[in-house]
């Protein structure tokens, strides 16, 4: 099944439910890096303080699907959400409650389950699709978002972004 496509109103709401949660910075950490850098639950399970700077996050060779390293453009709000979940610490920055380092099947279930009780259909991937879609409906050429993804092949870009009306409008009036 693909994972949901979601507005943004879908995405406030899963934001808002993180925080009443347990380590609230950590989830509204993951929820942004998904939505905003649609990375991958691989990425978000090996990621590290060393591959933030800046300017851009770099996932070095190895810590992604394929093993290849890619850049992606920094923020100030993801620098931000990163300071106010880690602190002064350094490392690994998603571990689960008992200290020790997520996998990505940990990541993807804790997703799951924070969109679950923020009433929300979604997963790790609708950040990621949303992003691809969005990027797609603002004009963006697909060869950059598929250099955004990670993907190797055009068609896998193609199939995560999905088709919003605005497309449709632009489609057929211009």
């Amino acid at each position: 099944m693909r994972a949901s496509i979601l507005e943004e109103e879908q995405f406030e709401t899963v934001l808002a439910y993180t925080d009443g949660m347990e380590r609230p910075a950590m989830y509204r950490l993951m929820v942004t890096l998904t939505k905003k850098l649609g990375l991958r639950p691989i990425e978000l399970a090996n990621m590290d303080t060393s591959w933030f700077s800046p300017n851009e996050l770099r996932i070095p060779a190895g810590k992604s699907k394929r093993g290849k390293a890619r850049s992606l453009p920094m923020s100030d709000e993801i620098l931000s959400l990163l300071v106010r979940h880690m602190g002064e610490q350094t490392g690994r920055v998603f571990r689960n409650a008992k200290g020790e380092v997520f996998t990505a099947n940990g990541i993807s279930e804790a997703m799951r389950r924070l969109y679950r009780l923020a009433g929300v259909r979604g997963s790790c991937y609708s950040g990621r699709r949303t992003a691809a879609t969005n990027m797609v409906d603002r004009g963006v050429n697909i060869r950059i978002v598929q250099e955004f993804l990670g993907h190797s092949n055009l068609a896998t870009t193609a199939a995560y972004c999905g088709v919003t009306p605005n497309m449709l409008r632009n489609a057929v009036f211009g």
